[in-house]
């Protein structure tokens, strides 16, 4: 946490000190047992990322595959897997057009995480669930902004059916009363103005077609009368019905 408070504060002057600190946030990431440990490893992340933007590039592939290790491993809490999703926004958007090489193998990941399958009888599942497709969505957003700062969002295209599945799965849950919260359906609203903007015409062609149009429009509506959510809502409601 204080390494983190550090590279908040020396923002690319930070650079320096990584080939030192390398070696700790490996052992943060890896120490599954203590999930606490590895959650503030992965928080720390995304302050290295912040600060040191497209310079943390070569210590990407290691912090990459010990985070898709971690995803995978049924050992560790399952509280720490949505920070982790959230991880590789924060990646992408340091590393712009740089993150391609990620590209397939992120995605898939995220629509495995998509498929995650919970009791929903049981509220602290549930709440997780929601936590995890909004670390999901957060992780979407990194991937496509980051691209598209290097006029690369075309390679996110072979990609939007993964995130079109999860919001009918959201739709779905909310035309059936379930409370996606507040933030989930933030991040959600989030991604349809970003693919919209990104991707322009090919996506919003899917978007108004059925059943997708009808999916956007419930989540949308789930954002009706949360203030904090109405600049995104505007926002993505403008870039999907721009010429």
């Amino acid at each position: 946490m204080a390494v983190g408070a550090v590279a908040n504060a020396t923002d690319t002057e930070f650079e320096k000190y990584m080939p030192h600190f390398r070696s700790f946030l490996a052992l943060g990431l890896a120490n599954v047992e203590e999930y606490q440990v590895c959650a503030v490893a992965i928080g720390v992340i995304g302050d290295v990322c912040r600060a040191l933007e497209a310079k943390v590039l070569p210590y990407c592939d290691e912090i990459v595959n010990l985070l898709l290790q971690n995803v995978a491993n049924p050992a560790l809490n399952r509280n720490v897997k949505p920070p982790i999703l959230c991880a590789f926004g924060d990646i992408a958007l340091a590393i712009a057009g740089a993150f391609e090489k990620y590209l397939a193998v992120t995605m898939q990941m995220l629509v495995q995480a998509a498929g995650t399958q919970i009791d929903m009888n049981e509220p602290e599942l549930v709440d997780y669930l929601n936590k995890l497709r909004e670390g999901i969505f957060e992780a979407y957003t990194g991937v496509v902004q980051g691209l598209r700062a290097d006029s690369k969002a075309a390679a996110f295209m072979p990609h939007v059916p993964g995130v079109l599945g999860l919001l009918q799965q959201m739709a779905t849950s909310i035309n059936t009363d379930a409370d996606p919260g507040e933030e989930l359906v933030r991040a959600a609203v989030g991604v349809v103005g970003d693919l919209s903007s990104s991707l322009g015409p090919q996506f919003k062609q899917m978007a108004r077609q059925s059943p997708v149009k009808e999916h956007i429009k419930a989540i949308f509506k789930a954002c009706e009368g949360d203030k904090s959510a109405d600049g995104v809502r505007q926002w993505a409601y403008s870039m999907l019905h721009s010429h």
